[in-house]
């Protein structure tokens, strides 16, 4: 079994989640050094070091690749239509071509996708609900690596808001050396503004960087993954992660045992988890409401 992921293995992300699907993986029976063995490969930052590690995947002929994001999803398909492939986060994997429906896949891929676009409206009214002085959202997202470059989620966000909401603004951000820039230049066009990150590997990878610039410009920000929140951003809202890991341990599990993974459907999440960094909250000059403060299954302080 290979894993391709976008951050580098001893991220305390990484090594968390890579701990809790070995844990899931034994409780199947599938033990790594023993009847299992794993390699894992960082995609790296830029396109030819993802297609490049992809390549080095796929030439390993594992059984089963584990990929963490859409883009790792998108390299691996396009070196292999034979190796089965779990994605483990993929919000619009039929639009992306990754499967022919949710129900049946029908090819190579299946996996997890827990953050649907219909989330977008869910990310707003958490925001305004801590920030109730938020007028303007940034949506940060870089279009070459959000799936369908950012239109399902701009196009859902667009149709539910109600007249007299915020109004919305993209902020392409594409290179990390940028991130700060292009935060700070939506900033600077007025009071009230706020950001809600779209889900992207480029910004998971670069979480650290998105989270501190929100910080120095006192935006309020939700987040797609708790990466962010852990690394200093206020608040994310998510697919809850431990069923992530337990849908990959059980899809490996059947995969290894001989179930076709053309046929198995593509699982969403059925629980979500609102974590709220208290720290970045006081920074912000924000008290967290009772109603968040109950909903919240972490808050970090």
């Amino acid at each position: 079994m290979a894993l391709l992921i976008g951050l580098p293995l001893d991220h305390p992300v990484v090594s968390a989640r890579m701990a809790e699907l070995y844990r899931m993986l034994a409780e199947r029976g599938w033990i790594d050094g023993k009847n299992l063995q794993v390699s894992s490969k960082v995609s790296g930052a830029s396109e030819a070091d993802l297609a490049r590690a992809a390549a080095e995947v796929v030439a390993g002929n594992p059984d089963i690749i584990i990929v963490g994001s859409s883009t790792e999803t998108a390299a691996v398909l396009a070196k292999t239509r034979r190796i089965p492939v779990l994605f483990s986060t993929a919000s619009d994997p039929v639009g992306s071509g990754f499967v022919r429906s949710l129900e049946r896949p029908d090819g190579n891929a299946t996996g997890f996708s827990n953050n649907d676009p219909a989330m977008s409206e869910k990310w707003v009214e958490l925001l305004t609900e801590i920030a109730p002085a938020t007028r303007r959202i940034g949506v940060v997202f870089n279009p070459h690596s959000t799936p369908a470059a950012g239109a399902t989620y701009l196009a859902r966000l667009q149709a539910t808001t109600p007249a007299g909401g915020p109004v919305f603004e993209t902020v392409h951000v594409t290179e990390p050396s940028g991130i700060d820039r292009q935060i700070a230049g939506f900033a600077g066009k007025g009071a009230g503004g706020g950001l809600v990150f779209l889900p992207d590997s480029f910004t998971f990878r670069n979480a650290a960087i998105c989270a501190a610039a929100a910080a120095r410009l006192a935006l309020p920000a939700v987040y797609p993954f708790d990466a962010f929140t852990q690394q200093g951003g206020l608040m994310s809202y998510a697919g809850a992660r431990e069923e992530t890991s337990e849908m990959i341990a059980s899809y490996v599990d059947l995969i290894l045992r001989g179930a076709d993974v053309a046929e198995l459907p593509v699982q969403f999440s059925r629980s979500f988890e609102l974590v709220i960094n208290e720290k970045a909250a006081a920074a912000l000059g924000l008290s967290l409401p009772a109603s968040l403060r109950i909903r919240a299954q972490r808050i970090l302080s």
